[in-house]
């Protein structure tokens, strides 16, 4: 099975060229890359690694956005362009070990169509150290454990484009959470969700990842639990609702 792996990007030329080099490692050879920078300018760091990688890669498609949207609308571009039913996402500051897009792609070709995303353990990079970071071992239907906590790591999935398409694409709205509220809204049209235990991604940590404790990333929140506040209610998520709570008087 053929895969299509979306890529926004933006000002990082050197964490897409790592990016880049780990996917030409994959040991899985059917794929299109798709890379979406989110600006009209590249620098000439961007153009000497989009040159080399046109070379090396067989599908590869590079555009870029009029100005800046955003990683959401990025991806969405992206998406709206692959090729293939099998959509790998992941972000230009992330990296891929050598057999990731093998079980993944295994894990659909020897599974039903109810099977929409298929994730992976993660490895946090810090610091030069890479250590255990996501371990999540939901599968089936988990749309109350994905109310319950993000455990699938965005870097990591692998999905099926319909199943992104039935759920609506992703928030373009949200500042923060867009990757949470696209697992929960795929799991509510009732695909299922598989884990391959295996550390096949890695995270790199560095500056840019502050998202989570600023002021668009309390945002985000409020805004996944008002756009989900009924599930939370069904499934008993009290945790959250107090949260919403708090965040909206501002506690």
């Amino acid at each position: 099975m053929n895969i299509s792996i979306v890529i926004p990007t933006y000002n990082r030329p050197d964490h897409l060229e790592r990016l880049l080099k780990s996917i030409e490692q994959q040991t899985h050879k059917g794929y299109e890359v798709i890379v979406v920078h989110d600006g009209p300018v590249i620098s000439k760091a961007y153009e000497s690694v989009i040159d080399n990688f046109t070379k090396i890669f067989k599908e590869f498609i590079f555009v870029c956005n009029e100005s800046n949207h955003g990683a959401p609308f990025s991806r969405n571009r992206g998406i709206r362009i692959a090729r293939y039913e099998l959509l790998a996402l992941v972000d230009d500051d992330d990296e891929w070990l050598p057999e990731k897009l093998d079980n993944q792609e295994k894990a659909f070709k020897d599974n039903s169509n109810k099977l929409g995303l298929v994730y992976t353990w993660t490895d946090v990079v810090e610091n030069g150290k890479q250590l255990p970071f996501y371990r999540g071992e939901y599968a089936g239907q988990c749309l109350g454990q994905i109310l319950n906590s993000c455990f699938i790591p965005s870097p990591s999935v692998m999905v099926r484009k319909r199943a992104i398409l039935e759920a609506g694409l992703f928030d373009e709205t949200l500042p923060s959470c867009q990757d949470w509220d696209m697992w929960t809204r795929i799991c509510e049209k009732g695909y299922e969700v598989q884990a391959i235990k295996r550390t096949l991604t890695l995270y790199h940590k560095h500056a840019e990842n502050s998202i989570g404790t600023s002021k668009n990333a309390n945002i985000g929140y409020k805004m996944y639990y008002r756009k989900h506040f009924w599930k939370l209610v069904r499934y008993g998520e009290l945790r959250h609702i107090v949260r919403l709570v708090r965040l909206s008087v501002g506690i």
